[in-house]
């Protein structure tokens, strides 16, 4: 464990973290191009204030002796038709332009982020009148408005001007702003916010504008451009700046009808004002780069180089697949693949696994000719054809029919915009000459051999209508639609929870005999491999560390990575020593009850149904305790935390902190102090940090937002920093600079900062390697001792559950099934919903894993409106359709109590 813990901390020596404007700053230097922009724009500042004191004539200043003269020592750029100097005109139209360029630029861009972001992040009947305000503005005529009304402003001067074109040119972008702010306040690192108290005008400037600020600085380069071009045409029509006085626009529009005779009373002022608009634009992208400190100069990719080995390679018939030597590698970064060979026969089951960077994806992209952008070389044949540097009519060919994939987000793999019988029909009719009617028939026939129930009606559906697991046999379905020889599943139950899991791998193996092909399996789950594989190979840094049989792989594995793999696996068996209980609890939930509603209808919307998200859930967290909530997806952990942390009167039953009942009586100040000793951790460490922010920023929100003073908040961050394993000169550093494992500790950093009572963990390890995974565990473990703390873990899974809890609480449909010491509900379960999670958890044991009898639940949770009276899980339990018909009854009538440890009428 310390050598992980030592391989995932990175050490750097500095001093006190800059402020925010310094990094920024350091960024846009080393941006040449913005450099660019930035010195031309200042040159023409310098051009345009100074620039009159270069010469002795004045812009209004007429040479009866020079009309028309072209450039000479006496005018330096020429004259025009009464004799104005033009270079003396032309700064002093470049000063007029830059400032009413700038100022619109200014006050449109505020006006649009404030009114924007106000109106997405309030909402309600405040976020709806400004939208009427910005509608209205909107249908005004605004060209035809500043034309009449520009005239009668001339006594304001210039000032007057700016305020009108600024009046007509926000409405667009905040309308854009508050779209993004919409989707920007349910993002974690907001909701985090929220959570830990900031309030929201702060939540607004700290962390939603600055997530604007890629679109805001963009917009505002064009404004400038925009407001000088605008003012432009209305110099020329007479209604913008108007003579004695000059701008760029009215230069521009009194040479445009001497452009060829007299080039220089057109191409001086319209050059400089093409150069100042390319250097905003050079400014502004720079800046956008700046503030967002996950962007880098983008390079374009290489091309595919040519193969080292050129044409099909002579294999065995019984070879579905061959890769030798094969390296990948995107730009000038290290190789993401680094000289492997694989081999695979068919009808074999071939696991690759390893941690997130390890290869595996990219291996199966490479073995498909996805990696257009990657500089590939070596050898992969497949089915007889080399991929690399194979013609795109040739990969077309294979793609699907003699190798097909399946990838691990089947929402994202999945065409929204068509029917799922229509997807299956046209992987049907891409290599195979049948009609369109043979095609629905044998796609219809697909979706009931992945054991899709109501294949007929399911065609007709659309993805979204479907489940994950649904949608995972889809891809399924597709991937065997021309009987491939291999099939390559990238990750394809990463997603899922355990019961549709287990359910997913049964279609695949089943599929797989009925089909004979051979399967590739990458996966970063050690028991998935470990059930369905024949071989395994270990991937790590691009390269295969150890490749061998699946039992003698898990039996006697002779890398140290592998067996650092095998022991960083969580186990079901590998209880954790119950802690006593000594105090009150610090958190009491009983009957709590949360309902949605669900509604139809765009202009009339009427209710039609309700989702009973929460429906009666009790549970009991002492000082000190773990205590779980595990259950599937849609069962309704999430939304239980949702309630206990929304520090709001719940819809039904009572919620008590800390010895206090949370009602409508709480107080701002009584708010602030329970969400003071009550933080949350969520599951993606990356999404609940701001990017844009330095983590000691990010660490310190919590503390400021109490307010704590800014220099007992920095030496606080440095101190809980050193608590988590991580050197407090990191704190200058920003979130993607950080690996996953060094983020989740930020998070936990953050959440300890103000020394809380109860920490909330929302699935905080599922998407961390399983080494990674092992050492924020025994953070934690050591946290809850060092500290005193008490969890509140939500989980999927069960195994992390076994190595970190006290008691357990199972959910399914918005109830608690069963709850109790960890030991005794993993050990000895009783309701037959905890037994078919415990039976679908993969186990890292080959032997056990084939030797144990599965517990497959039918098909899917019901709908989320579905109300189902009775034993809300009846319609899935494998124990009521072995019971009487007088104990069905009890079962389709009578709702279970929860009595002892499990709510079900039989056990």
């Amino acid at each position: 464990m310390a050598d992980a813990l030592a391989a995932e901390l990175v050490d750097e020596a500095g001093q006190a973290p800059p402020t925010r404007l310094r990094v920024v700053a350091g960024r846009f230097r080393r941006d040449q191009g913005a450099l660019a922009g930035a010195v031309i724009v200042l040159l023409l500042f310098v051009l345009a204030f100074a620039g009159p004191f270069l010469t002795h004539w004045s812009y209004d200043d007429i040479d009866y002796t020079a009309l028309r003269a072209g450039p000479s020592a006496r005018h330096w750029w020429g004259t025009n038709g009464i004799g104005q100097d033009i270079y003396a005109q032309t700064v002093r139209g470049l000063q007029k332009s830059l400032l009413i360029g700038l100022a619109v630029a200014l006050v449109s861009t505020v006006l649009a982020a404030a009114v924007g972001a106000v109106a997405g992040y309030v909402g309600g009947w405040t976020g709806r009148g400004l939208v009427l305000v910005v509608d209205l503005l909107l249908v005004f005529p605004s060209f035809l408005v500043i034309a009449v009304v520009s005239p009668r402003l001339r006594g304001g001067g210039w000032v007057a001007f700016v305020g009108l074109l600024a009046a007509f040119g926000w409405m667009v972008s905040a309308r854009v702003v508050r779209s993004l702010t919409i989707s920007l306040k349910e993002l974690e690192f907001v909701r985090a916010a929220r959570f830990m108290g900031v309030s929201a005008p702060r939540v607004i400037v700290r962390h939603v504008l600055p997530s604007t600020a890629s679109f805001l600085i963009i917009d505002a380069t064009l404004a400038v451009g925009a407001a000088v071009m605008t003012e432009t045409s209305l110099s020329y029509f007479g209604f913008g700046v108007q003579p004695p006085d000059v701008s760029l626009g009215t230069l521009i529009a009194a040479g445009t009808p001497s452009a060829v005779t007299y080039p220089w009373m057109f191409f001086y002022p319209a050059g400089l004002l093409v150069v100042f608009v390319l250097a905003v634009n050079l400014v502004g992208d720079g800046l956008r780069d700046a503030v967002d400190p996950r962007s880098r100069p983008s390079r374009p990719p290489r091309p595919a180089g040519p193969a080292t080995a050129v044409g099909a390679s002579t294999v065995d018939d019984d070879v579905v697949l061959a890769i030798r030597d094969l390296r990948v590698r995107f730009g000038d970064g290290p190789p993401a693949v680094d000289g492997i060979d694989l081999t695979v026969h068919r009808g074999q089951v071939l696991g690759i696994v390893g941690e997130s960077g390890s290869g595996k994806s990219v291996t199966v992209l490479a073995a498909l000719g996805l990696l257009p952008a990657a500089t590939v070389s070596g050898s992969v044949v497949l089915g007889g054809t080399q991929v690399i540097g194979a013609a795109p009519r040739d990969l077309r060919r294979l793609r699907g029919n003699v190798a097909s994939v399946v990838f691990q987000d089947s929402l994202s793999a999945l065409t929204p915009v068509y029917r799922i019988g229509d997807q299956l029909a046209e992987a049907i009719t891409a290599h195979r000459d049948v009609s369109r009617t043979e095609a629905r028939r044998r796609a219809v026939e697909l979706l009931r051999l992945v054991g899709i129930p109501s294949p007929e009606l399911r065609a007709r559906t659309f993805p979204d209508e479907l489940s994950g697991g649904m949608r995972q046999r889809v891809m399924i379905a597709m991937a065997i639609a021309n009987d491939p020889d291999v099939i390559l599943a990238d990750e394809p139950t990463t997603a899922l929870d355990v019961t549709v899991q287990a359910q997913v791998l049964r279609v695949l193996q089943d599929v797989r005999e009925a089909t004979g092909a051979a399967l590739v399996l990458v996966s970063h789950d050690l028991g998935v491999v470990a059930g369905m594989a024949d071989t395994v190979a270990v991937m790590r840094g691009g390269r295969i560390v150890e490749q061998a049989p699946v039992r003698q792989l898990y039996g006697r594995p002779a890398d140290p990575y592998t067996r650092d793999l095998l022991d960083a696996q969580p186990r079901l068996d590998a209880f954790k020593p119950p802690r006593p209980v000594t105090a009150p609890p610090v958190l009491r939930v009983t009957g709590l009850r949360r309902t949605f509603g669900v509604h139809k209808g765009r202009v009339f919307r009427r209710r039609v149904g309700s989702v009973h998200a929460v429906d009666g859930v009790d549970l009991t967290v002492h000082a000190g305790q773990t205590h779980a909530v595990v259950g599937e997806s849609g069962s309704g952990k999430s939304t239980t935390l949702l309630e206990i942390l929304g520090l709001r009167p719940p819809e039904g039953g009572t919620i008590e902190l800390f010895g206090r009942t949370v009602s409508s009586g709480l107080t701002a100040a009584d708010q602030a102090e329970l969400r003071s000793r009550m933080q949350l951790v969520f599951q993606d460490p990356f999404a609940s940090l701001d990017p844009r922010l330095p983590v000691g920023d990010v660490v310190a929100e919590p503390l400021l937002a109490q307010g704590r003073p800014a220099p007992a908040a920095r030496a606080r961050v440095a101190e809980v920093l050193r608590l988590v394993g991580l050197d407090p000169a990191l704190a200058r550093r920003f979130p993607h600079e950080f690996s996953g494992g060094q983020r989740q500790r930020i998070a936990i950093a953050r959440a300890i900062s103000v020394a809380p009572d109860l920490l909330v963990l929302d699935e905080p390890v599922s998407s961390l390697d399983v080494t990674v995974q092992a050492a924020i565990l025994a953070l934690l473990g050591r946290l809850q001792t060092d500290l005193g703390l008490a969890y509140l873990f939500v989980t999927h899974d069960l195994a992390v559950v076994a190595q970190i809890a006290d008691v357990v609480s199972v959910m399914y449909l918005g109830r608690v099934v069963e709850t109790g010491p960890a030991a005794l509900v993993l050990g000895d379960p009783l309701h037959p919903y905890t037994r078919a999670l415990l039976s679908a958890v993969p186990v890292p044991d080959p032997v056990a894993a084939r030797q144990r009898p599965p517990v497959l639940l039918p098909g899917d949770p019901p709908a989320a409106d579905e109300r189902i009276t009775g034993c809300a899980f009846r319609p899935r339990c494998p124990l009521y359709a072995t019971l009487s018909p007088p104990e069905r009854s009890l079962c389709e009538t009578t709702p279970p109590r929860l009595v002892d440890r499990a709510a079900c009428h039989h056990v």
